[in-house]
């Protein structure tokens, strides 16, 4: 008896409907069998009883759906395989449901219920079974794709560029990101001339990147520039790129005399420049010194004003023509420094606010320094004399004179002033009463006796207006 006869039996109806079933789920097995040799055949044939009951080799006990279970049959010769396998194409058609009736019946509670994704899974491995072992299906997930043309590419530079002059500076920004080319044309200066940054608050670095950009017209008022204002690494510190800045308001701005220091020494082209409520140092006075086109400075209420800060002011800016210093108790050497140094250019000064230290003979140095003055501004002055009002009367182009508070001035000497024809104004404030104030407006019939409160001399706003600096627009 050969042990070799014994076979793996050839799948029956009941275990490849099993199979059928756990397809479904993704689970393949595949049974193997092997060729039985003429030796066994004759074997068997010799074994099997009258009622063509198969003999095995090895007589057991065991029930064939047990040996299912642990995966292994019984041997049955080829042509009662080929005869189940018949039988159960048939019954498999007969039993085969209908497609409106897969659609409408329920599934077993025994059977698993498949997921979608599973079920195109097992569909597809079926599909691979009948093409072929090494056949897959492989469906790839198609992007979509925006079709379209953007219409900037038809339009030239000079169009998109005065499209962009409708936007605000943090769009222009953002605008920059999109491409080289709107980069290139964001960047532009002409959108950058003009800059309202008051009443706000820059990170460090942030004024170094908003010069680089051109910038000619730059308002601060009131705005808070961290330090350090520019980084080591900005252009405008390497002369890579010059700073074209023209028009500086920091009227009552919190910056540091170092952070201020840094940004005048990288400005050589300002032409007006206002530090009203600043604290300056040397080095401060030294770097507006370097502006030798200055036409217009605004130091009233600063800090720390010095005779060496008078004298290189004084000494680098020989055209200036507007010089407000006032409230910045000046020393009696700064004075002298003053009025005696000051240009011939000066057309508007302010010197008002030096209660103790300006004297009669300050006022005689300043006007024989500065003979073309149109407007002169010493209110609250209080050791002036009455002597100042006949020097003031050597100027042929005064128009306008403010002499507010100056106690020490009688009242009868204002009458003097009917010899200048060029006056157009006359502030004299909380010094007279109204009768006298009728009757001096009677004797200087020309003249509009305390019209303005407040001198306006060297000031980039006047008023109310807060989008304009000295005239100049700085909001697009």
């Amino acid at each position: 008896m050969k042990q070799g006869g014994l076979k793996k039996p050839a799948p029956t109806a009941k275990t490849e409907e099993s199979c059928d079933k756990s397809a479904s789920v993704d689970c393949r097995p595949r049974l193997k069998r092997r060729k039985i040799s003429d030796s066994d055949e004759k074997l068997n044939e010799s074994v099997t009883d009258g009622n063509k009951r198969r003999w095995s080799a090895v007589e057991t006990d065991v029930e064939p759906e047990i040996l299912e279970d642990m995966g292994v049959g019984m041997l049955e010769d080829e042509g009662s395989c080929d005869s189940q396998k018949t039988q159960k194409r048939s019954l498999e058609q007969e039993s085969e449901p209908s497609p409106l009736s897969e659609t409408v019946s329920e599934p077993n509670s025994n059977e698993v219920r498949l997921q979608p994704a599973q079920q195109d899974r097992s569909l597809d491995y079926r599909k691979s079974n009948e093409l072929g072992e090494d056949f897959f299906l492989y469906r790839r997930k198609q992007t979509m794709h925006h079709k379209g043309q953007d219409a900037f590419l038809k339009l030239s530079d000079e169009l998109v560029l005065m499209i962009f002059r409708w936007l605000p500076k943090n769009m222009l920004v953002r605008c920059a990101l999109v491409c080289k080319r709107w980069q290139r044309i964001a960047y532009d200066e002409v959108l950058w001339t003009r800059m309202d940054l008051g009443s706000r608050t820059l990170n460090p670095g942030s004024l170094g990147h908003v010069l680089v950009r051109g910038t000619i017209i730059l308002r601060l008022a009131q705005a808070e520039v961290s330090d350090p204002v520019f980084f080591s690494d900005c252009p405008l510190l390497t002369r890579e790129v010059p700073c074209k800045l023209q028009y500086l308001d920091l009227s009552m701005a919190v910056i540091s005399e170092e952070g201020l220091a840094d940004l005048l020494n990288v400005c050589k082209n300002l032409r007006k420049l206002s530090l009203e409520h600043c604290t300056v140092s040397d080095n401060v006075c030294a770097a507006i010194g370097q502006n030798h086109n200055l036409d217009v400075l605004n130091m009233s209420a600063c800090y720390g004003v010095t005779q060496s800060c008078i004298k290189s002011i004084l000494t680098g800016c020989r055209k200036l023509s507007a010089f407000n210093v006032a409230w910045t108790d000046l020393p009696v050497a700064a004075l002298n420094t003053l009025c005696t140094e000051l240009p011939t250019s000066i057309q508007r000064i302010n010197i008002s606010g030096c209660r103790k230290t300006l004297n009669d003979n300050h006022v005689y140095q300043l006007v024989n320094a500065c003979p073309e003055l149109v407007e002169l501004d010493l209110s609250d002055c209080t050791t002036l004399t009455s002597e100042t009002i006949s020097i003031v009367t050597q100027l042929d182009k005064i128009e306008y004179l403010a002499l507010s508070r100056c106690y020490g001035i009688a009242p009868s000497a204002y009458l003097q002033l009917s010899s200048v024809s060029s006056l157009m104004y006359l502030d004299i404030f909380n010094l007279m009463s109204e009768q006298s104030i009728t009757n001096l407006q009677t004797n200087l019939p020309e003249v509009d006796v305390n019209k303005f409160l407040f001198s306006s001399v060297a000031r980039p706003t006047v008023g109310i207006r807060r989008t304009s600096i000295w005239g100049l627009r700085v909001r697009d």
